[in-house]
C-alpha cells in the first residue's frame, strides 16, 4: 500500500515538474522534444497538440495551442457529469493539491478565491452552479496561471469542471 502511494506521488510530481519545462512562447519543436507521441490538430492558423495525463485521479489531457508557431495557451480540463458528493470532494481535493504543487513551483498565488466548498445536489437544492476554488498567478515566469474548480450549471445541465490555464502574462482576458 505504501509503495503504491509513493509511486503515485512520484508520478504526479514527475507530471507537474515535466509541465514546468513547458512555457509560453516556446516553439513547436521544443514541445515535441519535451513530449513524444503528441496528437496534433490544426484550425486556420493555429495548431494544437494534446497528450493524455492523470492529475490526482482525474483523467484528461494537456493541450498546447500554437499560433504562428509559438505556444500561446497551455491547458488541462476535466469535466465530470456524475454529480455525487464523493466526486465533488475528489475534485476539490485535486484542486487544492494542484494549488499546493504550483505554489511550490511559482510561489504563493496572487489571488485565491474561495467559493462554496460544499456539494449541493442541483436536483434537490436548485442552483445555477457556483465557483468552488480558484488560484491565480499573474506573473509566474512570464505566464498567467489559473487553477479553478467550478460547479457549472444551468438549464438542467450540470458538470464539475477542473481547469488549469496558462497564458502569456500580457494576456488581457484572464
Amino acid at each position: 500500500m505504501k509503495t503504491s502511494l509513493l509511486i503515485s506521488a512520484l508520478l504526479l510530481t514527475f507530471s507537474v515538474m515535466a509541465q514546468n519545462n513547458v512555457h509560453i512562447g516556446m516553439s513547436e519543436a521544443e514541445l515535441q522534444s519535451e513530449f513524444k507521441n503528441l496528437e496534433q490538430s490544426t484550425y486556420e492558423n493555429t495548431v494544437t497538440y494534446t497528450r493524455p495525463d492523470t492529475l490526482y485521479g482525474l483523467d484528461s489531457e494537456w493541450g498546447y495551442k500554437f499560433e504562428d508557431h509559438k505556444l500561446n495557451w497551455i491547458y488541462f480540463m476535466r469535466y465530470e457529469d456524475e454529480l455525487t458528493d464523493a466526486n465533488f470532494k475528489s475534485y476539490l481535493e485535486a484542486c487544492e493539491k494542484l494549488i499546493k504543487d504550483y505554489t511550490r513551483i511559482y510561489g504563493v498565488p496572487d489571488s485565491i478565491i474561495n467559493g462554496d466548498k460544499t456539494f449541493k445536489d442541483p436536483y434537490i437544492e436548485r442552483h445555477w452552479g457556483y465557483d468552488v476554488l480558484e488560484a491565480r498567478w499573474y506573473d509566474a515566469d512570464g505566464m498567467k496561471i489559473k487553477i479553478r474548480f467550478t460547479f457549472m450549471g444551468g438549464k438542467g445541465e450540470y458538470h464539475f469542471i477542473l481547469t488549469i490555464d496558462m497564458f502569456d502574462k500580457s494576456y488581457p482576458y484572464f
